[in-house]
């Protein structure tokens, strides 16, 4: 799929300038953290140490959109939707785990979605034209059993995600 968009960009706005994910490092975001230095890391990894309440759950990857809605886009990516409830649960116990650090909070409601592609300079791109014909496709399905914390480190080619904690999902 990602090789098919990427060519439509190609062929319909060839001076756009987008990044796209390599499939190997697709991920679904919970929580974005920000910066922390090694004692408020230390307290983030602990929060992470017993596994979450959530039972492990599949999560399908359904259609595509992009951000900002009806604009030029600035993200391009891939719907979640049989298990987002699941998703949410597991976001939601993230956050209240995180919530008592100083660390940055989310003003907006979570959007769960996996990321396709990120666009610089969207020069001639469409959304429409675009996505047409993935809107409703089923891509696959996902098993999901544990969260992962990342550290980014940025780069000047793309960023490298390292990992630093994993908390379980609880199994019955």
């Amino acid at each position: 799929m990602i090789d098919e968009l990427k060519g439509r960009v190609e062929r319909t706005a060839p001076r756009a300038r987008v990044s796209w994910v390599k499939p190997e490092r697709l991920h679904v975001t919970l929580r974005f953290i920000g910066e922390a230095d090694e004692g408020l890391s230390r307290k983030i990894l602990a929060a992470f140490e017993r596994p979450l309440s959530t039972s492990p759950f599949d999560l399908q990857v359904e259609g595509t959109g992009s951000f900002p809605p009806g604009r030029p886009p600035r993200v391009v990516w891939a719907g979640l939707t049989t298990g987002v409830d699941h998703l949410r649960a597991v976001e939601q116990e993230v956050r209240s785990r995180l919530d008592p650090l100083p660390v940055a909070r989310e003003d907006r409601a979570y959007n769960p979605h996996l990321t396709l592609a990120r666009v610089k300079y969207p020069d001639g791109i469409r959304p429409a034209t675009l996505l047409a014909g993935f809107e409703d496709v089923v891509f696959g399905t996902v098993h999901v059993e544990a969260v992962t914390l990342f550290e980014s480190r940025l780069s000047s080619t793309e960023p490298a995600y390292v990992a630093m904690g994993r908390a379980s999902l609880r199994h019955a």
